[in-house]
């Protein structure tokens, strides 16, 4: 047997033993295994019960009370479109946006997904219930949901830029006047709904 193989390491933690010989009993000391100190130190913490809490990604959907109120905001009246041939009047149902000083203080959270495999009143509907379900109750107060949004620049590392669905969450209500003409072809079919429930 080696010699040095009995001999604890410099600052290894020691544990006392008691070996019984017949009549005598010899105390020797020996080092513990680590896997034994180990075991020993992370036992109580993995018997210990704790909640699991969503993590990272987007909100929760969560189903939206009947005592909530839903309302839409998007404008309806007839606008100027500059970018229309001889500024011709056009009635635009979408193709609204929020200006961007706006967005940089009210938008909470953003998604954007590529192709949408919901009807867009399905998409509207779970739009609604990730507000309801972001954070505290009533910290989200309105989205706006729209098809050929440009993704904004360092998306992901992106430049931007690149038209998809988007799922926007605000902390404060939308009214009417708050919405600018998008550009043609942008923000189309879009949806944008208070989501006022009672705190």
């Amino acid at each position: 047997m080696n010699p040095s193989a009995s001999r604890p390491l410099p600052g290894a933690p020691l544990l006392k033993l008691t070996h019984h010989t017949g009549n005598t009993s010899k105390s020797t000391t020996t080092m513990a295994p680590i896997h034994l100190l180990l075991l020993s130190l992370l036992t109580p913490l993995s018997t210990t019960a704790s909640p699991i809490a969503p993590r990272a990604g987007g909100p929760t959907f969560e189903p939206i009370p009947e005592n909530c109120t839903i309302t839409n905001q998007l404008p309806t009246t007839n606008i100027t479109d500059p970018t229309a041939p001889n500024n011709t009047s056009s009635l635009l149902p979408s193709g609204w946006k929020l200006p961007t000083n706006f967005t940089n203080t009210h938008e909470l959270y953003s998604s954007y997904f590529s192709q949408p495999f919901y009807t867009p009143a399905e998409q509207a509907l779970h739009c609604q219930q990730q507000c309801y379900g972001f954070g505290e109750r009533g910290t989200c107060k309105a989205v706006l949901l729209g098809y050929n949004v440009p993704t904004p620049e360092g998306y992901y590392g992106t430049e931007g830029g690149e038209l998809a669905t988007a799922c926007l969450l605000y902390d404060v209500f939308l009214e009417e006047r708050m919405f600018v003409p998008a550009p043609k072809g942008q923000y189309v079919n879009e949806t944008a709904s208070n989501v006022d429930c009672p705190v």
